[in-house]
């Protein structure tokens, strides 16, 4: 019996700028889950505030290869995380390494766009090549906007339920199955969350007015698959990481410091030892 849950994160990494899976890493040790990095680009800091960053895309054959190595070496995982693909290349390898791992649970966040708009680089070409992935994954994890970008729908913000409603049916058509969508506003609450489990629709509010850091949503993600690795529900994941996040940006908001810089989430860290 392993000691402890392991899981395969195959997302982007940035040397400055704490996003992606230097944020990821530290959350899922603190939680005694063994990550294990399969990089899909590598970038000197991440794209916001900081100019043009170096950037090295890992070539699709190196997923595929660490897939065939895995499962020729025995290696199982009890989770496979796809986040930040930056290239559609990278999306074939991707599901030829889920096809490997058939029985593995797989948690996708589609990370291509924010506040209405795609990420620089990104567009409904992407975007579709993106919707193959849906039918591999048990549970998704967008925000608002790349709801709309996976469906082809315009833009809206909206505080009718019946709309968001709407793009869960028709992800679900696409081969989606469970889905947290966050930054979804209602009333005063501008960054709410839907959970979409097993055809039921729950909206959990929040009342707090935070900043934004770069980062917020990958220290999520982070928390939500270390307990939904411990056995946790899909609910209390969600409300976990919703705590979590919020009590890393309180911490930061002490500081007088450069948003640039990202999260920060040393300090809330060491609460959870």
């Amino acid at each position: 019996m392993r000691p402890m849950k392991k899981i395969a994160l195959l997302h982007d990494l940035c040397g400055v700028g704490k996003a992606a899976l230097t944020n990821m890493m530290p959350i899922l040790s603190v939680m005694g889950i063994e990550s294990c990095p399969i990089p899909t680009m590598l970038l000197s800091t991440h794209t916001g505030g900081y100019g043009t960053p170096a950037v090295a895309r890992i070539p699709a054959e190196y997923i595929r290869n660490c897939a065939d190595h895995f499962k020729n070496q025995g290696v199982e995982f009890d989770a496979i995380f796809i986040g930040y693909l930056g290239h559609m290349e990278a999306i074939d390898a991707v599901i030829y390494f889920v096809e490997q791992f058939p029985e593995t649970r797989v948690i996708l966040d589609p990370i291509m766009g924010d506040h209405g708009s795609y990420y620089q680089n990104f567009d409904e070409t992407y975007a579709a090549a993106l919707r193959r992935l849906l039918p591999y994954a048990d549970i998704i994890l967008p925000n608002l906007t790349e709801c709309f970008l996976l469906t082809g729908r315009p833009y809206q913000i909206t505080g009718d339920h019946r709309n968001v409603l709407t793009l869960c049916k028709e992800l679900e058509a696409y081969g989606a199955k469970d889905m947290v969508i966050t930054s979804v506003p209602k009333d005063d609450c501008q960054k709410g969350i839907v959970l979409y489990e097993n055809q039921a629709f729950l909206y959990l509010g929040n009342g707090q007015v935070l900043s934004e850091y770069h980062g917020t949503g990958d220290a999520f993600d982070g928390m939500f698959l270390a307990k939904l690795l411990q056995g946790y529900t899909l609910l209390e994941s969600v409300q976990a990481s919703h705590a979590f996040v919020c009590a890393c940006i309180q911490e930061s908001e002490k500081y007088n410091y450069p948003e640039r810089e990202g999260l920060l989430i040393e300090k809330t860290l060491r609460k959870l030892v």
